[in-house]
């Protein structure tokens, strides 16, 4: 499995934190190929806007591909330029 380097981690986890309950810091996430799913429990927060959804993109030299719901928890997919 594949990781993100630390400082990205940090850059994205600074935008998506404050969608998030108190001291819940955390930014689960899988990678395949080009692709990278991020992983939010609705119980955990509140669903993040499109203008930091781009950010987040911008982060990852990507593009937002698009966000759903399942078993409840947000999922957002980004295509992935690192």
């Amino acid at each position: 499995m594949a990781n993100l380097d630390k400082d990205i981690e940090e850059k994205i986890l600074a935008i998506v934190e404050k969608y998030q309950k108190e001291n819940t810091k955390l930014l689960n996430y899988l990678i395949t190929d080009d692709e990278i799913t991020f992983f939010s429990p609705i119980a955990n927060g509140s669903e993040i806007t499109a203008s930091d959804l781009q950010k987040v993109a911008e982060i990852l030299n990507g593009s937002f591909e698009g966000m759903e719901i399942v078993n409840q928890e947000y999922r957002f997919k980004f295509k992935c330029g690192l």
